[in-house]
């Protein structure tokens, strides 16, 4: 049997195309929904079409195909006795009383259970190996699925006996619910007495809104007497549920030949030919008997499988209540959220302007610096010669025009609070801009801004900005922008800071003879440094006394500077990067303040709306779309005519 069935499964056409569907959607789905946790929707786990795409089409659509019956109905009609003849033994005892079975047991085929994970098969159900015969009789909360092997099933066949559904007992409903979910395809056993019984047309209505495969068996018929009447039966069931059945079979009420696992069971059409009325088919009871078991598992293998799979998929396919459903949710949601995105980008939370520049001496004597620590050999020693000199000459110089001058304040502390005042205003600013907003409306921007203002927060940013920039060392901050700045210099314009290296080394070889120069000049360039202090007469006559007496040295490290600097191609190329130098300082601490008021201000908001605006252009929700439009074009190649299945032969 297990080759027929293998020959009777669909391996190409619509079959074969929802496989791969559904192996991708479930990839993309398994990446996209972590991202949509920014969109503050429901998880897809415990959506309903989710359920049946991960725990129903994923695993039985993976490998080889298989259905899985569940035989279904009210008390004491004889589902143990269809049971029994699906699994090919009396695997289940049949009585004329109520067997009060409280939990579904399975047959499986041999050694599926080492291919498959049954717990993906039957989701909601705790399964217990079916070793003791009144196991499925016990009471229990826990939702037990009690199963074990048979040899005597095809390979890809699964039979399910379950609990009465028209039983008082609530948990019993859950239970049909849950079984309902897992099969494939529900072969529904009907009598007289019960196929208008209100809890089995309930069930029955559930089945068919969600376009379950059904297997009608009409049971216990007295035949050939019921053959008017078993139509008009079916026909009021059908009505009241919706069912069509893809299968149909009428089964004699024979207890000796149920019991001895050997009742016929004859196939019907239906619905009835016009020209038969009310009557079933000349010759049907006198026909052959079929075998349920090799009708699923054989020859009507595919169109069941097919059938059954196109219910799921339409499932998953379903405009509002399945993955188109959820895309559009998901596209309104990340929708409002750019919404939100938009109104805060459009205000200008807080515009600054006038930062202050890093102090222009600290800054140029921070170049210098650099400049000197990158000069190498005798242009080094020569230069640190003439400028330790220069600066024990020049000691009295720098005394008399801080004693014209006055009382001077420290640049980097003059910074420092000009820093800190502008940033406590613009705090200020940024918060009257946040009240604001979050008084506009907004329903997905107004709660995370109150969140933002509410408290103490204002009193406990400004004691961070205060406890943050206490750490904040000036000297440590420039020199890293300078190195940094100059250091790119260096690699972006080789041949440039080449040049500057050969001029410097050439002002190194320089000092002896400008030292002449310097000392014929007088007061030279060095009599500007008193310019702004005292008269350009006085400077001259001091500086006259001062280069007297050190002719040889000084004058010409001032002098030899000057001279390079001077030139256009000297360096003074290095000092036309000081605006760049400012720049970069200034970039640099607004970065250190934007982020500031990120971690303890704004948090993760701008980040936060910029991921849910991003979702629904994400390759993953692309995919996704093209995928749900692949599912419905798929969905739509099932729709076959009418299916011969439920025809007599």
């Amino acid at each position: 049997m297990s080759g027929n069935a293998r020959r009777g499964a669909p391996a190409g056409g619509p079959f074969a195309e929802s496989s791969a569907v559904v192996t991708q959607l479930a990839t993309v789905l398994a990446q996209l929904d972590p991202r949509c946790q920014v969109l503050q929707i429901p998880p897809l786990p415990g959506r309903d079409w989710y359920e049946t795409l991960t725990r129903k089409l994923v695993p039985q659509l993976g490998g080889e195909p298989f259905i899985v019956a569940a035989v279904v109905g009210g008390t004491n009609i004889g589902k143990s006795v269809v049971f029994n003849h699906l699994a090919g033994t009396r695997a289940s005892a049949t009585s004329p009383l109520a067997s009060g079975t409280r939990h579904p047991t399975c047959l499986v085929p041999a050694d599926f259970a080492s291919h498959h994970r049954l717990a993906e098969i039957f989701p909601g159900f705790v399964l217990r190996e079916w070793a003791e015969a009144d196991g499925p009789l016990g009471e229990a909360d826990e939702h037990w699925l009690f199963w074990k092997t048979s040899a005597e099933l095809p390979s890809n066949l699964l039979v399910l006996d379950t609990p009465d559904i028209d039983s008082d007992a609530p948990v019993n409903w859950l239970r049909a619910d849950r079984v309902r979910h897992c099969a494939d395809v529900l072969v529904a056993v009907l009598t007289q007495q019960k196929y208008n019984d209100a809890a089995v047309k309930q069930f029955f209505r559930k089945a068919a809104a969600e376009d379950k495969a059904v297997v009608v068996v009409f049971n216990q018929c007295l035949l050939p007497e019921d053959e008017e009447y078993w139509p008009r039966w079916l026909e009021t069931f059908s009505r009241e549920t919706g069912i069509v059945p893809d299968l149909l079979y009428v089964a004699p009420n024979d207890r000796r030949a149920a019991e001895a696992n050997r009742l016929p069971f004859y196939e019907k059409s239906w619905p009835l030919p016009k020209s038969q009325g009310d009557r079933g088919p000349a010759g049907d009871t006198a026909g052959t008997p079929r075998n349920l078991r090799d009708d699923l598992a054989g020859m009507r293998f595919a169109e069941i499988k097919l059938r059954t799979v196109r219910g799921a998929l339409a499932q998953v396919a379903h405009p509002e209540e399945g993955l188109p459903g959820w895309l559009a949710e998901v596209r309104g949601r990340a929708a409002g959220f750019e919404a939100a995105a938009s109104l805060l980008s459009m205000q200008q939370l807080a515009r600054i302007d006038n930062w202050p520049n890093a102090p222009t001496s600290l800054l140029v004597g921070e170049v210098k610096e650099w400049w000197r620590t990158h000069r190498e050999g005798m242009v080094r020693t020569i230069h640190d010669a003439y400028s330790a000199l220069g600066g024990y000459v020049l000691k009295p110089v720098k005394w008399v025009a801080g004693r014209l001058s006055g009382p001077t304040t420290d640049p980097a502390a003059v910074y420092v609070q000009q820093e800190r005042d502008l940033m406590l205003r613009t705090i200020d600013l940024l918060y009257t801009e946040l009240t604001r907003l979050s008084q506009l409306g907004n329903e997905l921007l107004r709660p995370r801004l109150e969140q933002l203002l509410a408290g103490q927060s204002r009193a406990q940013v400004l004691r961070r900005l205060t406890e943050e920039l206490a750490t904040f060392q000036f000297a440590d901050e420039l020199h890293t922008v300078v190195d940094s700045q100059l250091q790119k210099f260096r690699e972006d314009s080789p041949q440039t800071f080449k040049l500057l290296r050969n001029l410097d080394s050439a002002a190194a070889m320089a000092r002896p003879v400008t030292s002449v120069v310097l000392f014929a000049a007088a007061a030279g360039p060095a009599g500007h440094a008193l310019a702004p202090f005292v008269s350009a007469a006085a400077a001259k006559t001091l500086m006259v006394h001062v280069l007297g007496d050190v002719a040889g040295g000084t004058g010409a490290m001032v002098v030899g500077e000057t001279a390079i600097s001077g030139t256009l191609t000297g360096l003074r190329l290095l000092e036309a990067r000081f605006r760049q130098l400012q720049t970069a300082f200034a970039a640099r601490r607004v970065a250190w303040f934007a982020d500031f008021l990120r971690r303890n201000l704004l948090g993760q908001l701008h980040d936060e709306l910029d991921a849910a605006v991003g979702v629904v252009t994400s390759p993953a929700y692309v995919e996704a779309q093209r995928l749900a439009a692949e599912l419905t074009r798929v969905v739509a190649a099932t729709q076959a005519p009418a299916p011969t299945a439920n025809r007599a032969h």
